[in-house]
């Protein structure tokens, strides 16, 4: 059995802990392991992961931070040798065949494996981090991995230099189980129940952490403008507080949320659904995206899955599976009145909605099933694989053509 290990830099649950989730089996069925390595802080991706059967490992991970206290940045820069030295001893003991690394600005578990000699897949997955920040990190991407891996061309596009990798470059969907996420009439009468809704309110809501790149508040800015149009229609934001982020979205979105008086009679509500999106999603009927920042959301893919058209802000990658008009539509980025419009227009039509979530289905079946982001996987271990064995091979054989010294 081969060894892949994924470095994350984040402790909370979201998109690249739900990729490993969901691929760890399919994997495991065609040789390949997938052992995890995570922050020894706060959050429930350590626990969401083990209990799925992953097999988890913690240490002191830091990450560069959106802050101007000096203490997070300081953490960051003295316990960087030191995260080399220790995931260099993990790659030893867990005889790691691949390092597959996220994000950009998270170069340790790169800087490891070559020291020991260890293929990298390095995944970019979002358009988050700044643009000038890009620029500066893309040249060690360029020279560390083996094979880069993007959620779309357009987040490759996004990030200099990706584009020009030739067959390094491997672009993906997130995975999506399309039979445990599908339209199901029985499940949609239970989780409406359990979200307080009824048969006959139309459902508007998102599934997304709650942190400033998911845009809850640009959703509960575009909410009071559908209430006196729709009497019977509703929201449920669906996610996971992020533990650094929970002053913000209490004072942002919450507060926010109960000054417009959106909070009364369960005119919207704030749901934590822990590993129980599948069950929840089919009571919606409309699913919306106001994402600040993205590759391409797992939660999208979803949504299509269960047959929901799709209302989303037009980031990273999102069009590249949000097809204007066909199966949602697209809004600019920070546009509240141009989102409750789209919200608007999509509830005034069942007959379109329907359509577009049937259409939303069959996409997802046929591009962004997981046995799909599988065959992806394993086509960059093995090319990253091949690669490292060729500049080896390449090195050794210069080394043999070099003088021996003193001649």
């Amino acid at each position: 059995m081969s060894v892949a290990l994924a470095v994350l830099h984040h402790p909370v649950f979201g998109g690249p802990h739900n990729q490993l989730l969901r691929l760890a089996a399919p994997l495991s069925a065609r040789g390949w392991e997938t052992v995890v390595v995570l922050p020894d802080a706060p959050g429930n991706a350590a626990e969401r992961l083990r209990a799925a059967g992953l097999r988890v490992l913690q240490i002191p991970l830091h990450r560069p931070r959106k802050t101007l206290h000096l203490r997070p940045h300081a953490d960051w820069i003295l316990g960087f040798l030191p995260e080399i030295r220790a995931l260099r001893r993990i790659i030893r003991e867990q005889r790691a065949d691949v390092v597959q690394v996220a994000g950009p600005m998270y170069p340790q578990g790169a800087i490891a494996a070559r020291l020991e000699g260890v293929p990298v897949v390095w995944q970019l997955l979002s358009s988050f981090t700044p643009f000038p920040l890009r620029c500066l990190a893309m040249p060690l991407v360029l020279s560390l991995s083996d094979a880069v891996m993007t959620t779309g061309t357009r987040t490759a596009r996004a990030h200099p230099g990706a584009v020009h990798l030739g067959n390094r470059l491997i672009p993906f969907f997130p995975p999506v189980d399309t039979q445990e996420f599908r339209p199901d009439p029985v499940r949609r009468v239970m989780a409406r129940q359990e979200l307080g809704v009824s048969e006959d309110t139309l459902l508007v809501g998102t599934v997304g952490n709650c942190n400033w790149q998911k845009g809850h508040d640009l959703l509960v800015r575009a909410a009071p403008a559908l209430k006196p149009r729709f009497p019977r229609v509703a929201f449920r934001i669906l996610g996971s507080v992020t533990p650094t982020q929970a002053s913000y979205y209490d004072a942002h979105v919450k507060q926010l949320a109960a000054r417009l008086g959106l909070l009364q009679d369960g005119f919207l509500k704030f749901v934590e659904p822990g590993p129980r999106v599948a069950e929840l999603l089919p009571a919606f009927d409309l699913f919306v995206m106001p994402s600040r920042a993205e590759g391409i959301p797992t939660s999208i893919l979803e949504a299509m899955s269960c047959a929901l058209p799709v209302i989303a802000t037009d980031v990273g990658g999102v069009r590249e599976v949000v097809e204007e008009g066909v199966t949602g539509r697209l809004v600019g980025p920070g546009a509240s009145p141009a989102l409750a419009a789209a919200i608007l227009d999509l509830l005034q039509n069942p007959s379109l909605r329907a359509q577009m979530g049937a259409t939303a289905r069959q996409r997802a079946v046929e591009r962004y099933d997981t046995g799909i982001c599988v065959e992806k996987h394993l086509a960059a271990y093995e090319l990253a694989r091949l690669r490292r064995q060729e500049n080896s091979g390449q090195r050794a054989s210069d080394a043999k053509r070099l003088p021996e010294p003193g001649r």
